[in-house]
């Protein structure tokens, strides 16, 4: 991909100040705390890295349909092992 800026995000400043605060704080817990605080963060990363992959799946999907949209038309007959290729690949895939 030419532009993938987009993916490697930049934190706004306000942001930068609210990560610095938490770090801080989590600095000072106790280590009850602390396990409390790395259990949380451990589900919320799985979920999160799921949410991801489902996004990028998605974000790959539209860019199939935009460049198969602009595509030149083909010809209509289309071979049924082809067929059969593409939708092994949709379901391997994930697409509906």
């Amino acid at each position: 991909m030419a532009n993938e800026h987009w993916f490697t995000p930049e934190l706004s400043l306000p942001r930068q100040l609210e990560r610095e605060i938490d770090r801080r704080h989590a600095a000072r817990m106790d280590r009850n705390d602390l396990s409390v605080l790395v259990d949380k963060l451990i589900v919320d990363w799985y979920r999160q890295n799921e949410l991801v992959d489902r996004l990028l799946g998605k974000v790959r999907q539209l860019q199939v349909e935009v460049a198969l949209s602009s595509a030149p038309p083909t010809k209509p007959d289309v071979s049924e092992d082809h067929l059969l290729m593409a939708k092994e690949l949709r379901e391997q895939l994930g697409i509906d």
